[in-house]
């Protein structure tokens, strides 16, 4: 929804926690809770109003990913989180999934950027032509390995610590 403000499309999921028992809006709350998730997350806005198609790739990812978040998720699943975005906030969605990870959300990140998969991930699930191909625990897994693994031609799923 690219014409909607930031803070709305922050907020889009998590409605209810702002809604009373008579269905009346809590704007304050919801206002301080768009306050709070644009500075954790470090989106830079001029306005929660801006729309959210004028900002930065990168901060409109991160937008999407504070809307995630307001829901409190145990398990997030982030396909391609940092395409096409720049080098500066690649770096802060990186710290952002780290942190979850520390606060004990289990982050599957899908991407098709190997130095990001090695980066990121505790264990590499290969796969190739829609099929698993390797379940990797990332111990010092390099980018050679994974391709090796993409590419065997056997049809068994592998499992290996590297």
């Amino acid at each position: 929804m690219p014409v909607m403000a930031v803070g709305k499309n922050i907020t889009l999921a998590a409605l209810n926690q702002f809604t009373g028992a008579m269905s009346s809006s809590d704007d304050a709350a919801e206002q301080h809770c768009i306050q709070q998730s644009i500075q954790r997350l470090k989106i830079k806005t001029s306005s929660p109003e801006l729309a959210i198609g004028r900002l930065s790739g990168g901060n409109q990812q991160k937008a999407i990913l504070a809307r995630c978040l307001l829901l409190n998720p145990r398990i997030l699943i982030l396909d391609e989180p940092t395409r096409g975005i720049d080098i500066g906030a690649k770096y802060e969605i990186y710290k952002l999934i780290n942190q979850l990870v520390q606060q004990g959300i289990a982050v599957i990140v899908i991407s098709s950027e190997l130095p990001e998969v090695l980066g990121l991930s505790d264990r590499v699930l290969v796969m190739h032509e829609g099929r698993l191909k390797a379940n990797l625990v990332n111990q010092h897994l390099t980018q050679e390995q994974v391709m090796e693994a993409a590419l065997r031609s056997e049809r068994h799923v592998e499992e290996h610590v590297v």
